[in-house]
């Protein structure tokens, strides 16, 4: 095989992407595609196999093509086909596949937004209120949609022409034209505002800084303080260079208000936290486990057996030895909520795992969370970036087999009329009963919203897990070192 050409790694569990390094006041980066030479597919299809192999967390499973990699991977059109076959070969006892989430990122967009925190995208997302009725639910502050003045709550439609948004009509093509409208250069948008007027907007997509933390406050319950915010995705506390990001200083700042507040409670809103940075979800346990846990085991790794092997033939350490708690700040919790839907994965999940050995910590929200307990490294090939997963983490307790996510304590959904923060939201409503009277409600908060019809609890779970699979799910480790 012809010698390989990479330029750097990144270790994740579940987005996506590698770039250069760059501290928190550096420039913008271009993240439009670039325009570049195409790409060796052959290479890269026998690349793809044999670095897939080398990393895989399932490497016993996968077929032995050494012999003849070229003449297996020719009966293949793409290196995404090659490991789309490749994530088949691993099943669980029902006889589904474990991978669901490696993939062959050719444009390197991951980093960015994990790294260094900035996205290029409309910045909005979807969501069905009823079978037919298709609503905006969150807008990323400062992207284009935003600043067009679209906000969570408002419906959609029409987009690009088309009126008939109603699921029946989307599932048809399996949501394939308006997730093409949505990761589009430009969409033409007809919505409908919470008082009924009608507005079209016409949007590029730009770049635009992240802001993770979308709402904080603190609530006054049964003589106690709550506190509550939003998180949207877990953007890295360290660039490459081991160097502080925006987001430590955000999250010190937030945990440093809650402490001078007196929060004894605390309500996390993951319920679209597809993920992000490994170290990120470290850091935030830290912040938030309790301070008798001292320097207890926060959670541990498991890899193939060769992998350790396999990355120093290319002068490559990853450090996957069990990771300890380590807590600086002295906000002492008595209680998390953790807010989910099928749409909190990955770092989201971790976080939730490393903490439930050591502290009260609730869930409510729609059933289950996504179910990734899995994560991988970039490795750059000829321009594209390979993410095979290739470790599994476990909490102190030994638990990490949440393939089919982590269940909920109380049943309770997305009530997409009103914004993050907002107490009478239903989820928010749910946590801050608890808070109150130590136990759930027995009210049904799932079928009417401000006077409108809403889809039942199964059936919205149901519906809005297409939606929420949209995307990279992902939890990603930036080593700083780079690959010689």
């Amino acid at each position: 095989m012809k010698k390989l050409h990479f330029a750097r790694l990144v270790v994740l569990l579940a987005l996506s992407g590698a770039v250069a390094g760059c501290n928190r006041d550096t420039v913008m980066p271009e993240l439009e595609r670039p325009v570049r030479l195409d790409t060796d597919e052959d290479l890269l299809k026998d690349s793809v196999y044999h670095y897939t192999y080398g990393f895989y967390l399932w490497q016993a499973d996968l077929p032995d093509w050494f012999d003849d990699i070229r003449g297996h991977t020719r009966r293949y059109n793409s290196a995404d086909k090659v490991l789309e076959t490749l994530k088949g070969y691993a099943h669980d006892e029902a006889g589904d596949p474990y991978d669901r989430f490696s993939f062959l990122d050719r444009w390197g967009t991951v980093d960015a937004e994990i790294q260094q925190g900035y996205a290029g995208s409309f910045g909005l997302d979807v969501r069905y209120n009823n079978e037919t009725d298709l609503y905006v639910k969150k807008v990323d502050a400062g992207s284009p949609a935003y600043q067009r003045g679209i906000r969570r709550g408002w419906q959609i439609v029409q987009v690009n022409g088309i009126s008939d948004l109603s699921l029946p009509s989307m599932e048809q093509d399996n949501f394939t034209f308006l997730f093409g409208a949505l990761d589009a250069g430009e969409i033409s948008l007809v919505l409908r505002k919470p008082d009924g007027e009608e507005v079209g907007v016409d949007m590029q997509r730009a770049n635009y800084r992240l802001v993770p933390i979308t709402n904080q406050r603190v609530f006054n319950v049964a003589n106690k303080k709550v506190g509550y915010f939003a998180f949207d995705i877990f953007v890295s506390t360290l660039d490459n260079r081991g160097n502080p990001t925006r987001m430590k200083d955000e999250l010190d700042q937030l945990m440093a208000q809650f402490e001078a507040a007196g929060v004894g409670e605390l309500i996390v809103d993951l319920r679209y936290n597809g993920g992000g940075a490994v170290v990120t979800a470290e850091y935030l346990s830290n912040l938030l486990v309790p301070a008798a846990v001292g320097n207890d085991l926060m959670y541990t790794n498991k890899v193939n057996s060769g992998l350790d092997g396999f990355l120093r033939s290319y002068g490559v350490q990853i450090d996957f030895s069990d990771v300890h708690f380590h807590k600086t700040n002295t906000l002492n919790l008595n209680r998390i909520y953790f807010l989910v839907t099928e749409g909190t994965a990955s770092a989201s999940e971790l976080l939730i795992n490393n903490l439930k050995p050591h502290m009260d910590v609730t869930l409510i929200g729609e059933h289950t969370t996504y179910g990734k307990p899995v994560g991988f490294f970039n490795w750059n090939i000829l321009g594209v970036d390979l993410y095979a997963v290739s470790f599994q983490t476990f909490n102190s307790d030994g638990y990490g087999d949440y393939f089919s996510g982590i269940s909920v304590d109380k049943v309770a959904f997305d009530d997409l009329t009103k914004d993050f923060g907002d107490a009478q939201e239903d989820m928010i409503a749910e946590a801050l009963y608890f808070a109150e009277n130590g136990n759930f409600s027995s009210e049904n908060r799932s079928q009417q919203s401000n006077g409108r019809t809403r889809i039942s609890g199964n059936r919205s779970y149901q519906i809005n897990r297409s939606l929420d699979r949209h995307g990279r799910k992902g939890m990603f480790a930036f080593p700083n070192r780079a690959m010689p």
